[in-house]
């Protein structure tokens, strides 16, 4: 498994669930929420994002920024992590999700472009130098639900502890394709 690393996950079960129990229970889930679900299970998955170490040269900043930047592939998704982010080498008795869409270098150079533009106004003063990518798999919680008709899921970032509902999505076409 060379050249795939992954994100120690910094919450527990326990506090993915209190996450998605909060989720379910604010005010527009309440008011919106056709049948109630009830939290059945949860298992820890990693989600495959394509990483790149980068180098950022703006007149906006004094020095080059260095740092990594990962794309989801099926959703587009972003997260720009600090150049000492620590990352794990990948082990054998992980749950890791197959990757089932191709790396979009364009992707990421547009993610990291529109990160600087906001501080710098000049478009053609941000420099972009992307290394080879390699696949970086960040933790997510996953809380299947059930009610009367159907099961539904809801993933927890692992590190922020956030409901990303967005990733649902890739969760999802990546279940489909299994």
């Amino acid at each position: 498994m060379e050249n795939q690393y992954f994100l120690e996950p910094a919450i527990e079960e326990k506090e993915a669930t209190s996450a998605i129990k909060e989720h379910k229970s604010g005010l527009i889930m309440r008011l919106f929420e056709k049948e109630k679900k009830q939290l059945k299970s949860m298992e820890l998955s990693y989600l495959p994002f394509w990483c790149y170490s980068y180098e950022l040269k703006s007149t906006a900043y004094k020095d080059k920024i260095c740092g990594k930047v990962a794309i989801e592939a099926v959703t587009k998704t972003s997260a720009i992590l600090p150049v000492e982010y620590p990352l794990q080498q990948v082990g054998d008795d992980m749950n890791l999700l197959p990757i089932v869409k191709e790396e979009d270098e364009e992707m990421a150079r547009k993610a990291l472009y529109w990160e600087a533009f906001r501080k710098e106004k000049k478009r053609k003063s941000i420099d972009i130098k992307l290394n080879p990518s390699f696949v970086l798999y960040l933790p997510f919680w996953i809380g299947y639900l059930s009610g009367d008709e159907r099961i539904e899921i809801l993933p927890v970032d692992a590190i922020t502890r956030k409901i990303d509902l967005k990733l649902k999505d890739a969760f999802l076409e990546i279940f489909k394709q299994m």
